[in-house]
């Protein structure tokens, strides 16, 4: 059965309408911290923990409601992306239409979705495509090759299947346009081509709805849409679902897994870490020229951060997942063994952590 977009819009309606709304205050968590509730929120949809899913998406919309659906949008590119593009494109609809928000109940939407996307598929194959570049430590040498390609060029580089990953979502990265920060302020280096980014959707046989996410994603997904014709035609072929069972670790509604790399508390917790675990410490010890809050930062979030309960998977998912997870750690300056090390320092010690954790929540909150 096929609808057109009134109906569409009327089930999306009549769904939310028909949602059992009924928070459970403890899964609300009591702080007020938007940067922690934000981090609370993306963790618990990729866990799939539908309830605190909601509660803190409940929360975090009545702290800032502005920041909370650009927050939910860049979280459906980066965790459900093209496992679910038809609810990513349901929530780009929504994201645009305020007074429909406000009409049904702004509390009400928000933990409808937030509760959707926890229960979806996933796939973060469009952050580890556009992430395994940007944290390429041959950046600067990847994007100058692009400077000297004409359009006809960039759009071939693209849409062709024999190029390499790296190089492809580069050309888009050019064609989407970027900015680089550069003593503090930011400056372009490239401005948005809308002519070419359809152009390409185009000869890459996008529909409609994946045209719209991609070129409405401009602006509004941290970058996140800029992979998005490339990994689309990755995932067409064959896809196997994968899953794992998650269970909340945490307190007052609060995941341990949510004090991360982006947060100041987080932060704290990685430096009591490298400090007082004793392999943490000897492994710092032996290479001092790192810094173990960023390179801890990482490490956790490959150990955990990145968790999710259902996700796609296809044959290029998974070497997108490997190399940006390798660039991710090289771009810290780590490497090899060492960063084999830390790794398995951070996944058998991660009880260690937690506490750390547990203990920083006491005090803060």
């Amino acid at each position: 059965m096929t609808f057109s977009n009134n109906q569409k819009s009327n089930v999306l309606i009549e769904s939310i309408c028909a949602y059992q709304f009924n928070p459970n205050p403890e899964n609300i968590p009591k702080t007020t911290d938007k940067w922690v509730l934000a981090s609370n929120l993306q963790k618990s949809i990729r866990r799939g923990l539908i309830d605190n899913a909601a509660g803190t998406a409940i929360k975090l919309v009545s702290v800032d409601a502005k920041y909370f659906w650009r927050r939910l949008l860049v979280i459906a590119y980066e965790d459900i992306g093209v496992s679910a593009i038809p609810l990513c494109h349901e929530l780009l609809k929504t994201f645009r239409r305020e007074a429909l928000r406000r009409d049904l109940g702004a509390e009400r939407v928000a933990a409808y979705f937030a509760e959707t996307l926890a229960n979806s598929r996933k796939s973060r194959s469009l952050c580890d495509a556009i992430a395994m570049l940007e944290f390429n430590v041959r950046l600067s040498e990847i994007e100058k090759r692009g400077f000297a390609l004409t359009d006809s060029q960039l759009t071939n580089v693209i849409c062709s299947a024999d190029e390499p990953m790296l190089d492809r979502v580069a050309a888009l990265r050019h064609i989407c346009g970027y900015r680089e920060n550069t003593y503090g302020s930011y400056r372009m280096i490239t401005p948005a081509r809308p002519d070419l980014m359809r152009e390409v959707c185009n000869a890459l046989a996008l529909s409609e709805t994946e045209t719209t996410l991609f070129l409405s994603g401009q602006n509004t997904s941290e970058s996140m849409n800029v992979a998005l014709p490339v990994v689309i035609q990755l995932a067409r072929g064959e896809q196997h679902d994968k899953q794992s069972s998650q269970n909340f670790e945490g307190t007052d509604g609060l995941l341990y897994a949510t004090l991360d790399r982006h947060t100041r508390i987080g932060k704290r917790c990685f430096a009591k870490f490298a400090k007082e675990i004793s392999p943490a410490t000897e492994f710092f010890q032996k290479h001092p020229d790192l810094k173990p809050v960023d390179v801890l930062g990482v490490a956790v979030f490959i150990i955990e951060g990145s968790q999710l309960d259902h996700w796609v998977t296809f044959p290029e998912s998974d070497d997108l997942r490997q190399t940006f997870e390798r660039n991710f750690l090289e771009h810290t300056g780590l490497t090899g063994a060492a960063a084999n090390e830390l790794l398995t320092i951070t996944s058998t010690n991660l009880p260690s952590l937690n506490r750390i954790r547990a203990e920083a929540l006491k005090q803060d909150y």
